[in-house]
């Protein structure tokens, strides 16, 4: 039996170690990229006017949702066959959730301990940056988490509600523990967990942990069945999505529109639904929620664009996770059995390499369109549900509404860009079938991000700040003339091969160059500087990233189909 136990666990833990990594370089590549995007938008600013508190909660979100996603990917790949192993459920259940425990323990211990060598100072613990009480936090919510999703095989109405006003009390105890003196005094971290936090944590990780395992136990039984309403309900809710109408008149469909609508209700829908839905509440949750802690009568500890930034740092990091879920999402509609080959159904469809990749093109690119829409959405019905909270005198008297227009304009800007660039071509990577293909350049680009990283403060920490500089833009240079020579490789590629239409060549030069006119005019507008160069890489790049999809996403699902 033990040694079935230490299966579980490193069947478990070795699903999970990949996505760990990844999602440990993601949190601190990504931190340094906000920063540095900070600095781009706000100009440098000295380290000790930038107090590392006012991002502790969009750390908190972001870590918490990226190691929960790594628990998921891990344990979607190891329940299957850890279920069929002559061992009790309890020890299953106990293991799976441990395991987990353990992982999110370890990955929130890497995380901070980077973070506070990139970062913070040694001071860190005690003054603006909590780890322990967070940490338990989280260990709980894992906990509850297990207990919560294996509770939901069998759902229901009344079960819903109830682990909704669970989480919604675990989550409201958290955010008490910031505000020791009531909520209209402000913010102080969390420095210090009391005995009675600690033993309130343990007990509730206590019932979770029994509840999980009794869940677990139905489902592994076959008794784990939903309430006659809930299966209603489904049953109304799978109708209405698919259009299955019986008083809608059949239409003769094309092959081209029969597959497209074949794809989209196979993979597409679900991806809108979680990546647009399920992260556009949870956009409104966490804005809401610190709409909710502004106090108008305190301006000195609310500070109203601070807010406002909040709401808009808060949607970018959210589209930004949402991106990679509707990215795995969509990963897999193109993958046969044990994605060795194409699925069959799209690999023999009788069209031509050309209309195949212009018809899941065009699913993908209105997958990205409904989910960015969503979350822009869910960022306006936040700023709507703070003024139905504080009232609209406080917009006139403390809000300088062009400032407010250009900040969200920035932001949404980067937000949609940025999860098109995301989402598109990490697919392009993915739909190519080969998995050597995805790992090499994943590899390569964190492996030498965190190199050039590591490399670049040890020049700096050892005054060769010239060498550092050196080395940065050497680097900044490969980068951009390989994204950029890459992606007119592709084009050429795909042109030769006919997968895209010459038009929409040409539209794609015209794009570039129009791009990059603008750019050279708005430079012009500027005070002359001696990096100007550097500023038209980016955006040349940028663009480069933004059209590339149009190209290797053809040349990929080409090569798959006829691997």
């Amino acid at each position: 039996m033990t040694h079935l136990l230490l299966v579980v666990t490193k069947t478990f833990t070795k699903r999970a170690w990949l996505a760990a990594v990844l999602a440990v370089c993601l949190l601190v590549l990504g931190s340094l990229s906000l920063r540095e995007l900070i600095y781009l938008l706000e100009g440098p600013t000295d380290s000790g006017s930038v107090n590392p508190f006012h991002f502790h909660f969009a750390f908190l979100a972001t870590s918490w949702v990226t190691f929960i996603a790594v628990c998921l990917q891990a344990l979607q790949g190891s329940q299957q066959m850890i279920r069929g192993l002559p061992i009790s459920s309890a020890r299953i259940a106990s293991g799976l959730m441990f395991s987990s425990v353990g992982v999110v323990v370890l990955l929130s211990l890497v995380t901070n301990g980077l973070y506070r060598l990139v970062f913070f100072d040694e001071h860190w613990l005690a003054d603006y940056w909590p780890v322990l009480g967070p940490l338990l936090f989280l260990c709980t919510l894992v906990m509850v988490g297990y207990h919560c999703f294996w509770s939901m095989h069998a759902p229901g109405f009344l079960k819903v509600a109830g682990w909704g006003m669970a989480f919604g009390l675990l989550f409201y105890w958290f955010v008490s523990r910031y505000y020791p003196h009531g909520f209209a005094k402000g913010v102080v971290p969390w420095s210090h967990v009391t005995l009675t936090e600690f033993v309130t944590l343990q007990l509730v990780s206590l019932v979770a942990w029994l509840g999980g395992v009794r869940a677990y136990s139905n489902i592994r039984n076959g008794a784990a069945m939903p309430s006659p309403q809930w299966d209603q309900t489904q049953l109304w809710w799978t109708a209405l999505i698919t259009g299955r109408i019986p008083e809608r008149m059949s239409v003769p469909l094309s092959r081209r529109m029969t597959l497209a609508r074949m794809h989209w209700s196979g993979s597409c829908q679900r991806a809108v639904i979680v990546g647009g839905i399920l992260f556009g509440v949870a956009v409104l949750i966490v804005n809401l929620a610190a709409a909710a802690m502004y106090d108008s009568s305190s301006p000195e500890l609310n500070n109203l664009l601070e807010l406002s930034e909040t709401f808009q740092v808060s949607t970018l990091v959210l589209s930004g996770i949402a991106a990679i879920g509707v990215t795995i999402m969509l990963a897999g509609s193109v993958a046969g059995t044990g994605n060795t080959e194409m699925n069959r159904s799209l690999a023999m469809t009788p069209l031509s390499d050309r209309e195949l990749s212009a018809s899941l093109f065009g699913n993908m690119w209105k997958t990205c369109l409904a989910c960015s829409v969503m979350l822009q959405l869910a960022l306006l019905l936040s700023y709507a549900g703070f003024l139905m909270m504080q009232g609209t005198e406080i917009v006139h008297s403390n809000y300088d509404m062009g400032e407010w227009l250009k900040q969200n304009l920035i932001y949404s800007s980067v937000a949609m860009i940025g999860s098109w660039i995301l989402t598109a071509n990490l697919l392009a990577l993915c739909w190519t079938g080969r998995q050597w293909v995805c790992n090499t350049v994943v590899g390569v680009v964190v492996g030498g991000s965190v190199t050039f990283m590591i490399i670049s403060q040890i020049l700096r920490s050892s005054g060769f700040y010239q060498a550092a500089q050196l080395l940065e833009k050497s680097v900044f240079l490969v980068m951009t003339l390989s994204i950029i020579s890459a992606t007119i490789g592709a084009w050429l590629d795909a042109g030769k091969r006919c997968l895209i239409r010459k038009r929409t060549r040409n539209a794609a030069l015209c794009c570039s160059i129009a791009g990059l006119v603008l750019f050279k005019t708005w430079v012009f507008r500027q005070t002359v500087g001696p990096d100007h160069w550097i500023g038209f890489l980016w955006i040349a790049t940028l663009i480069a990233l933004i059209l590339a999809p149009f190209a290797t996403i053809p040349l990929a699902l080409s090569w798959n189909r006829h691997r």
